[in-house]
């Protein structure tokens, strides 16, 4: 099949249109060493700044042939080089959320990205297969995949659910996966099944089923439940950097955390101060604490550079706070974070000026 492919019609690179079929019968090989490497050589190959090219295109049917045949190996990798070559720069589509259809209508200069998007949604159906597979590995990355698929929801998002609601204890972290790829998938509050699968896992034992539950849920309400909020906020102040077994943004699950919540409703902002007040309360000088103090000034000061003169009540609760904690004393940075929200640079003595 790999042969059958006219590769050197496909790219003016003479060392592509070789090296890309030896790598795709790589990564059937017995050879740990050498199918990982036909995986590194792949993505820097078929996906280059983000951009895609025909190449790309043209290896999608094989990929998805990797992660169905149990005989391969490292499958996951495939599910990984999928979401590469479907949406390249995955942070862009989080902080953006671009809409499909506008893409596929908006000529651009690299007029392959959208069709090789295209060429990967085709194949959903053996993506949903996939999700039922043996191997945990390939069913995390399965979900991770079809998160960015919301043309599709009707059939991605039950699917993510029956994901989110069944799998067991000891593999939690594919339910984790699952939960955001639901919402990112398109999932709506009205979903009494996403909802009530979700609400299982914001009960879970294990803080990254908490935290993606958490995410799920303030990415599908505007104004979410002070609970969830709070978790949002532990995943933010509290998760390790990588966090294990999630893919999303290759384990930073904290900035995941940070773009949920400069999407919450301005509405939730009384109930974000007093969570954020109360955890500062629980800090001391000296401690690391920079995106507490960070997270606390963003929940009601807009970026400004501009001395603030006079404040909301919930500014003049959250200055208090930080004179309170000696904010100021947490050195050059975090002065910096205040002032960047419109504070004296010189510490409480500058509000009497």
């Amino acid at each position: 099949m790999v042969d059958a492919v006219n590769w050197v019609s496909l790219t003016r690179d003479p060392r592509a249109s070789t090296g890309v079929p030896d790598a795709l019968h790589a990564l059937w090989s017995g050879d740990e060493f050498l199918r990982r490497s036909a995986y590194n050589y792949l993505a820097g190959t078929l996906v280059q700044q983000g951009s895609r090219f025909p190449t790309s295109i043209a290896a999608i049917p094989f990929l998805t042939d990797v992660i169905a045949d149990p005989a391969a190996g490292d499958r996951f990798g495939a599910c990984q080089l999928l979401r590469l070559i479907a949406i390249g720069d995955e942070t862009y589509w989080l902080i953006e959320r671009p809409d499909p259809a506008v893409l596929r209508a908006t000529p651009a200069p690299d007029q392959w990205d959208i069709a090789a998007y295209d060429a990967v949604r085709a194949r959903i159906p053996a993506f949903l297969t996939a999700l039922h597979d043996h191997d945990p590995a390939v069913r995390m990355h399965t979900a991770h995949l079809l998160s960015w698929f919301p043309e599709e929801r009707h059939v991605v998002v039950p699917a993510l659910t029956r994901v989110i609601g069944s799998e067991p204890g000891e593999h939690a972290e594919v339910a984790a996966v699952a939960s955001v790829a639901a919402a990112l998938a398109g999932g709506l509050a009205a979903d009494r099944t996403l909802t009530g699968a979700l609400a299982m896992r914001l009960a879970g034992p294990l803080p990254t089923e908490r935290w993606a539950a958490a995410i799920a849920v303030a990415t599908l309400y505007t104004r979410p439940p002070r609970e969830v909020i709070d978790q949002v906020y532990e995943c933010l102040l509290e998760a390790p950097d990588p966090v294990p077994n999630w893919p999303f943004l290759d384990g930073d699950m904290r900035t995941l955390a940070a773009l949920t919540l400069s999407r919450l409703d301005p509405s939730t902002a009384p109930e974000r101060v007093e969570l954020l007040i109360r955890r500062l309360r629980q800090t001391r000088p000296g401690q690391e604490r920079t995106t507490l103090i960070g997270a606390l000034v963003d929940s009601v000061f807009p970026r400004t550079n501009k001395l603030v003169s006079r404040f909301t009540d919930l500014q003049l609760a959250v200055v208090r706070a930080l004179i309170e904690a000696d904010a100021w004393g947490d050195g050059p940075y975090v002065v910096s974070l205040l002032a960047a929200a419109g504070l004296p640079k010189d510490g409480p003595g500058g509000f009497q000026s």
